[in-house]
């Protein structure tokens, strides 16, 4: 059986992995209403967009496993076993494969944007940090 500690630390663990990918996700929203809106500035994160796309399922993998474990108080192999256990994996793998995808997809359209609204990049605004290159485009008159 597990302790209340383990179970308050699970729960800590879904409460901070979901609060990270929502704060990087919310990042992406931002900066998409940017250039829908034609505001002045608009950024373009390839990176966090990855990490929003593609780590959706696996955010929900995580949860589910853990709340899984929180609950039952075992590991969530041994509550579902095996067989769908493999499946479970197969298929946050498949959802990460396909938010690269879409991280593709969504870059190029939001690229198409970009010169449709007349957007020029600027190299001096552009910024490097921990998660990733956050290429910066300024609206042309």
């Amino acid at each position: 059986m597990l302790s209340t500690k383990i179970r308050i630390a699970g729960v800590l663990g879904i409460i901070s992995i979901t609060s990270c990918w929502l704060y990087l996700t919310n990042g992406v929203w931002g900066d998409y209403q940017d250039l829908v809106n034609r505001t002045d500035e608009v950024q373009l994160s390839v990176l966090t967009l990855l990490i929003s796309f593609g780590g959706f399922t696996g955010v929900l993998f995580i949860n589910i496993s853990c709340i899984i474990s929180v609950y039952a108080g075992k590991q969530t192999r041994i509550v579902i076993g095996d067989d769908r256990m493999v499946r479970l994996e197969k298929i946050a793998i498949y959802g990460v494969l396909l938010g690269i995808v879409l991280t593709v997809v969504f870059s190029l359209y939001s690229m198409k944007l970009l010169n449709e609204y007349g957007y020029e990049f600027n190299y001096n605004l552009t910024k490097i940090t921990p998660t990733g290159i956050h290429l910066k485009y300024i609206k042309t008159p």
